[in-house]
């Protein structure tokens, strides 16, 4: 294997070495560090699915840590490594390194994280060469080979250049690792969710049911299911959504939506419309069309180049208008609804 010959590529000599040793067939185990919550690590599918196919014969081990595990792509890999978590009071740092050691011995480790605690577990443990993102001065200490972190394309395609220097290509549309989805028909619907992992994410509600309502009546011949959160606040946020989209016939709430029941929903869906969230990435993984409302949130990384996405933000800050959300909503649906491939 070779690394390209790029300035902003910065490798050890005795990496490089090792590299050109080293065919890809005889690689026999490969570690993927990545410590997120549920949207990165959909997100990471499409590096673990490329890990596969270019290492064929590998054992692959997916580093997750505790208090992150709803969305772990244990499917994908062979085993999973659990680091000591922060929860409260937090663990030792003598539990934290005996945890973090236990991810053993890899040719390769991919730290995708750019943690503090990703870091040392990728010091602490051996590896014929390890890559990372210089994020940092002491980033070529910690790893063999260093590139910069993108921040400005969409961020599963970040997490795949540490494998695009190594002059392997993957796959475009991006292999999340998931079957094709299978589109309801009778009839079509659109899927709204309100909420996110914090208030301060979430677009008003008022202006989420004024939306609702207003493409509830452009799109008669559409269903528009508002799919609800778990949490308390969540709750009450759907119910303001609810009740500001008024009484009508095509649309209907979606609560405790769950396991195979919330991954149907979103196979068989025409649009989720959302926010900043975890659930637009898993979305995005099952092939969903998706229409991101952003306020803060650097849009560029959460936005995929392939299939039908787009999202909607203010240029000068804060909150987009109903106005400017229903037109691209609009927009969207009609381009999906004429494209043949669909």
């Amino acid at each position: 294997m070779l690394l390209w010959p790029h300035k902003y590529i910065r490798a050890s000599k005795a990496a490089r070495e090792r590299l050109a040793g080293l065919r890809a067939e005889d690689v026999r185990s490969v570690a993927v560090i990545k410590h997120a919550a549920l949207g990165d690590l959909v997100l990471a599918r499409p590096f673990l699915t490329t890990v596969r196919k270019h290492f064929p014969n590998a054992s692959i081990t997916f580093g997750a840590i505790a208090n992150y595990l709803n969305g772990v792509p244990e499917d994908l890999v062979d085993r999973v490594h659990v680091a000591a978590g922060q929860f409260r009071p937090r663990p030792s740092f003598r539990t934290r390194m005996r945890s973090y050691r236990e991810l053993g011995y890899h040719d390769l480790i991919f730290d995708i994280t750019a943690s503090s605690a990703s870091a040392w577990i990728t010091q602490v443990n051996p590896a014929r060469v390890k890559f990372g993102y210089r994020h940092s001065p002491l980033a070529p200490l910690l790893y063999d080979v260093t590139i910069p972190r993108g921040f400005m394309s969409f961020e599963a395609e970040n997490f795949l250049h540490q494998l695009a220097i190594l002059r392997i290509r993957y796959d475009w549309p991006l292999d999340f690792g998931w079957p094709a989805p299978q589109r309801a028909t009778a009839p079509p619907y659109l899927v709204y969710f309100p909420t996110a992992s914090v208030p301060e994410k979430c677009w008003p509600a008022e202006r989420f049911g004024a939306l609702l309502g207003r493409l509830a009546e452009a799109l008669p011949d559409y269903e528009h299911r508002l799919l609800y959160g778990v949490a308390d606040w969540e709750v009450e946020t759907g119910d303001i959504a609810l009740a500001a989209a008024g009484e009508r016939p095509n649309v209907r709430a979606v609560r405790d939506a769950k396991g195979e029941a919330f991954h149907a929903l979103l196979r068989g869906g025409t649009v989720l419309i959302c926010n900043d969230t975890g659930v637009r990435n898993l979305a995005i993984g099952r092939g969903l069309p998706t229409l991101g409302i952003f306020d803060a949130t650097t849009v560029d990384t959460y936005l995929p180049r392939f299939g039908h996405h787009d999202t909607v933000h203010e240029p000068n800050g804060g909150w987009p208008s109903v106005d400017a959300v229903a037109e691209t909503a609009l927009r969207m649906v009609n381009a999906i609804a004429h494209d043949p491939a669909r």
